[in-house]
């Protein structure tokens, strides 16, 4: 499995490959048990130039298709104001017309033809919102996807930082014994210079 990563690394990875390598290193890592382990830091390293965080949505929306884009604009208007307050004045000219007309009217009282009309529209309306409403569910799991991949790169940015961070405390420490040894035995020198000075003065005197 790590020879193909060090293989990677001599071979460019195709654009178009370049989601699925990402979600391949990313279940490899979570199959490691430890992610302080060479195996896991090879993994970091293959990870760390690739962005994962993406819009998600203009993705999706960018291969969506026409009737895809027609239900959530059709959606959208429905769950608004302007279209209500449009239905109700369609509505008040179509009963206030037939009133007027009278004998004449199209559509007399009590109004068969609007109430045939509301539920075609109202049949036709609940599917193209269902459409809408997939869609949007679709769009959250990609969101939470990404997230993911996004939290997890900076778990394992944040760990990989703590493991240099204790390389780096660990080199510091050890750099501080061997000064204070240094400077130990340079002290030990010269007392023992002073006292070899001193006695060779009382020798002399």
């Amino acid at each position: 499995m790590y020879n193909d990563l060090l293989l990677d690394r001599l071979v460019a990875v195709p654009n178009d490959d370049e989601e699925t390598r990402i979600q391949e290193l990313i279940t490899e890592i979570e199959e490691l048990d430890s992610l302080l382990s060479p195996e896991a830091q090879n993994l970091i390293r293959d990870l760390r130039p690739v962005t994962v965080s993406d819009d998600v949505y203009d993705d999706i929306d960018e291969h969506a298709t026409f009737g895809e884009k027609m239900s959530d604009r059709l959606s959208n208007f429905a769950g608004s104001w302007k279209f209500i307050l449009g239905f109700v004045f369609f509505m008040a000219v179509w009963m206030g017309l037939n009133v007027y007309l009278g004998a004449e009217a199209f559509d007399p009282f009590p109004f068969i033809l609007l109430n045939l009309t509301l539920s075609t529209l109202a049949a036709l309306q609940a599917p193209v919102i269902l459409m809408s409403q997939n869609r949007q569910g679709n769009k959250d799991r990609a969101v939470a996807q990404n997230d993911y991949q996004v939290n997890l790169k900076n778990e394992l940015e944040i760990v990989d930082l703590h493991r240099k961070m204790d390389t780096l405390y660990q080199t510091i420490e050890m750099q501080n014994r061997l000064m204070n040894a240094l400077v130990t035995a340079r002290r030990q020198e010269l007392t023992a210079t002073v006292k070899a000075m001193a006695a060779r003065k009382e020798d002399l005197i």
